[in-house]
């Protein structure tokens, strides 16, 4: 499969994340191996406007999603001074490796619920 399908397919299935829904996913990515390389994609219901927003979780830290679209999902985060971080997650570099759909218990286990 090409890297554009797979961008795609991954950008679908994180789109379709609703508010506390969550996807277990590894980062292929050289540097990251085990579970540095085990990442959480949440969805979390906005206090306005009633949409869903998301963040992106890994060993007790998150970051927000700014977007995801043309196979990339932008995310960031703010330090104590107010230093805005970024970060792009190729999305062709993504393996899903379990849905698990309003189950607290499951969270960072990458179940298939």
């Amino acid at each position: 499969m090409s890297n554009i399908v797979v961008s795609r397919m991954n950008q679908e299935a994180l789109k379709a994340i609703g508010e506390g829904d969550f996807i277990k996913f590894e980062y292929k990515h050289p540097v990251l191996e085990g579970e540095r390389a085990l990442f959480t994609f949440v969805g979390h219901e906005a206090k306005t406007k009633g949409e869903t927003f998301y963040t992106v979780e890994r060993l007790g830290q998150d970051m927000n999603v700014d977007y995801i679209k043309d196979g990339i999902m932008k995310v960031y985060n703010f330090d104590m001074m107010g230093q805005r971080t970024t970060y792009q997650f190729d999305l062709s570099e993504i393996e899903v490796l379990g849905y698990t759909f309003n189950e607290e218990a499951y969270r960072n286990k990458g179940v298939v619920a």
